[in-house]
This record gives structure tokens, sequence and C-alpha cells, in this order.
């Protein structure tokens, strides 16, 4: 298996060439990239991988150059052929909150649903559903996101904000081709929403990616250093599913 450090710096170099969001965005999220692979590695046993809401394909990209079997979903196509074309992916359109994942029951063995959920605005239990039903027994969910009780969306808050700019995450609707994050959660209701879909959740870690090219991100990372896990800005869940559940239609 090729080397982690091998891997990313060549994915770097690669993506250095593209678009400048293209590259700020992997920068920015290098080391929660990273901390997933490590996860993936650490309990991936066999089978497919299957990576939903995946672009802008850097970690599908990632995992494919650690010789993982990975499929990505995504809602927009169009947008994911430029990495499909350049690096051979395999990556499957697919409206997760209208559509049945086009996988058959029970054949997928891990499933990464990263920075997805928050986005999710019709019908994420519609979704979760599907994810239980491709999902062979005792097959593991990687499933992050953003957690609301961070101590910076505390402070939003507490000065009488939101937890998020609501111009600027329902714009992304039109200008990115995906919602922006409609629904942050707190840890207990992500673990009653998996448990609720038949998911046993193994592992629950905080995490804080530090971005030390600015200020903010400096006192951040020093904030989130001095305060309890569970105040960090992600929540990074590790579940097995233990059994089959409901199978839900979509809603029209």
């Amino acid at each position: 298996m090729k080397d982690m450090k091998q891997a990313l710096s060549e994915l770097e170099r690669q993506l250095k060439e593209s678009d400048s969001f293209i590259y700020s965005y992997f920068i920015r999220h290098r080391n929660r990239f990273i901390n997933d692979a490590d996860i993936v590695k650490q309990y991936y046993k066999h089978g497919t991988i299957l990576d939903i809401g995946c672009f802008p394909c850097h970690f599908t990209i990632l995992l494919k150059k650690l010789n993982f079997p990975v499929i990505g979903i995504d809602l927009k196509m169009d947008r994911c052929v430029p990495f499909i074309k350049r690096f051979d992916l395999c990556i499957k359109k697919c409206d997760i909150e209208k559509e049945p994942l086009p996988f058959a029951d029970k054949s997928i063995s891990f499933i990464i649903f990263n920075e997805v959920f928050e986005h999710l605005h019709k019908d994420p239990l519609f979704t979760l559903s599907e994810i239980n039903r491709v999902m062979i027994k005792n097959g593991i969910l990687l499933f992050t996101t953003p957690n609301l009780y961070a101590i910076h969306k505390i402070f939003r808050f507490l000065t009488g904000h939101s937890f998020n700019d609501a111009l600027v995450e329902l714009s992304k609707l039109r200008f990115t081709g995906h919602m922006g994050h409609f629904r942050e959660y707190a840890p207990s209701e992500i673990r009653k929403l998996l448990e609720m879909h038949c998911f046993r959740v193994r592992e629950v870690n905080y995490r804080h990616y530090s971005y030390f090219n600015s200020l903010r991100g400096v006192v951040g990372w020093f904030i989130y250093r001095l305060s309890p896990p569970w105040f960090r800005t992600y929540h990074v869940i590790v579940a097995e599913k233990v059994s089959d559940c409901s199978v839900l239609t979509s809603l029209p």
C-alpha cells in the first residue's frame, strides 16, 4: 500500500495545477483527510468502499492512491467529470435524498459519509435507511459532521447569531450545486439517528483541524487545545451495522 505522505504529496502537487478553489479546499482539509484515511486503514477489512457525497473528490482520489477499492457518489456528475478523467475514478450520480443508492442490498462493506449530513435538507432519514440497506452486516460507517456545540458556535449563539450565515449557506445551492449547511447536530442527536437505523456506535472522537495560516486559526488552536474535547469543531463517528432496518421510500 502506498505511503500516506507520498500519496498526499502527489495529490497536492496535482491539485496545485487546478483552480484556486479546488486547491485551497484541499489545503484547508488536508489534516481531516489524513485523520479519516487513518480510520479507514484501521477498520477496513475487505470489499468495496463507498464515498457518499464525494465532491470535490479529494478523499476519493486519496483512497484510490492508497489502493483502496473506492466508488464515489455525487449529486452533480458534471462537476466530477474532470476528476474522473484525470484520476480514473469510478463515480456514480445519485440524489441521495430522493433516489435509492445504485447498489444491491448488502453489497458494500465500508461507507464513508463525511461532511454530508449537515447539507441534507429534504429527507435524511431516507438516506440513512439506504445506507443500511446496501451495507453488509457488521459493515463499517465512517460518519463525520460539524459539531453544533463547538466553542465558536456557542459564541455565535451567545452573541445573537445563528450557527452559520443563512444567506451564504442557501446561496451554495445555486453556486456550488448543493445546499450549504442546512442543519448541524449535537453528538447525542447523531447517535440517536444512527441507532434508529440499526447502527452501533463503536467510536466517537472530537477533532479540531488547525489552520495556522491566519491569526484566527492560531487563536482557535489554543482555545480548542485548552477546552474539553466535546467542544471541538467536528465529531468523527465510527459505527457498525448490527441488523437490517426498515427500508424507507423517498418522499414525493
